[in-house]
């Protein structure tokens, strides 16, 4: 098998063992082995959990938060996020399986600790069976891009100890983190504190993904928990699927040994590169038009940037005819909205720069589509000035 990256290197996959296991089922429990050894080197050398922890390789993190919720959670238990969040998390693995999802108040750190600590107990004043599970996207929150610091993270888990709740650290955009007015990268060693660097009770699983810094379709990703629940998160994975895709962990491996550290910083950096300057271009534009009319953060991570609408605008749904006419392309706050809604508008950054790897595995691994990101005008409160968009290749 042979590839070509991006930059026009090649990659062979010609030893007759890789071949062998890139066509089999995933047999190896914590995962193909070379890239089972990459996530864990990688992962303590990022995080260095305090307490005893374990990696497996997972089919990535949607399919891994169902397994989590059905292993912790029972038909009527309730799980905790924050008040706005991933609608996919709540609309196909949530609400199907008959969870109560609340969302805790969030400001511009994200979760409010008081605001946990005052719903936990409430709970336990009903009487009622209490939360087992605290959800949370901490860095480029999804929708809002909020990034959690550290000590609002101490906070955090100061009060999951006195709980006992556990940490589901979903953390997707964790590698692209970025400052948009400097437009310096910041690599792999300057990303800030995990929820895992802070667990010394073994109660978090975090979740890292290669959808966001390689390819989506791959659908790889990792886990790192307590081994108890990693030793059960692993027969139900074997279970459901018989592994993740063994063709796709092969390749990985491959390109990350191929890479060495040195080389997938360097992506990492490119990568974070492209977001900061599409965010400042967003953040640029709306300093300029919307100054006044709605409130919003520069954004620091991820793909998103969250705009709170003045103007005497109560809910967004009011303006998304008008923003369809002139191609803008926001989600509406109420969308994933977990508590009563404040009017929003989340925006998504121009788009994913494009997987690492090209032409050869594009087919397979995802489609190509050229989109226009429009960002939000003026034009929302009744003008026409649009502030700024970009035409490219969107990975989806």
């Amino acid at each position: 098998m042979s590839f070509t990256l991006r930059d026009g290197t090649k990659m062979q996959i010609s030893d007759p063992a890789q071949v062998a296991a890139a066509q089999q089922y995933s047999v190896t429990l914590r995962g193909y082995p070379a890239l089972y050894e990459w996530v864990k080197k990688h992962t303590w050398a990022l995080h260095s959990p305090p307490a005893d922890h374990d990696i497996v390789v997972t089919s990535g993190s949607n399919h891994t938060i169902e397994m989590i919720m059905s292993l912790l959670m029972d038909k009527g238990d309730t799980i905790l996020c924050e008040s706005y969040t991933y609608p996919h998390m709540i609309e196909s693995l949530v609400i199907p399986k008959g969870f109560r999802v609340q969302g805790i108040e969030t400001d511009g750190e994200g979760i409010i600790p008081g605001a946990l600590s005052k719903a936990l107990e409430q709970h336990t004043a009903q009487g009622g069976k209490p939360p087992r599970l605290l959800y949370t996207v901490p860095v480029g929150q999804n929708p809002t891009g909020v990034v959690t610091p550290l000590h609002r993270r101490q906070q955090i888990y100061a009060v999951c100890q006195k709980h006992d709740l556990v940490i589901l650290e979903d953390d997707p955009y964790f590698y692209l983190q970025f400052s948009a007015s400097s437009m310096a990268p910041r690599g792999l060693h300057n990303l800030g504190a995990s929820y895992l660097s802070l667990d010394t009770d073994g109660r978090v699983i975090r979740l890292d993904s290669f959808s966001k810094v390689l390819a989506p379709g791959l659908r790889l990703g990792w886990a790192t928990a307590a081994p108890a629940l990693l030793e059960k998160l692993i027969f139900h994975l074997h279970g459901s699927t018989l592994g993740p895709c063994a063709l796709s962990q092969v390749v990985v491996a491959s390109l990350l040994q191929q890479w060495g550290e040195q080389g997938f910083e360097q992506h990492v950096k490119d990568m974070q590169q492209g977001y900061a300057r599409r965010a400042h271009i967003l953040h640029t534009a709306a300093e300029e038009h919307l100054t006044g009319l709605a409130e919003w953060q520069e954004p620091q991570a991820g793909m998103f940037a969250w705009l709170k609408l003045s103007g005497g605008i109560k809910d967004a749904d009011e303006i998304l005819d008008k923003l369809k006419e002139e191609k803008v392309v926001v989600v509406p706050g109420s969308i994933p909205c977990r508590q009563q809604c404040v009017c929003g508008l989340s925006v998504c950054l121009p788009a994913c720069l494009p997987a690492c790897l090209s032409v050869c595995l594009s087919v397979c691994l995802c489609i190509s589509l050229t989109v226009r990101l429009w960002a939000v005008a003026t034009l929302l409160f009744g003008e026409t000035c649009v502030l700024a968009w970009t035409e490219l290749s969107w990975w989806h």
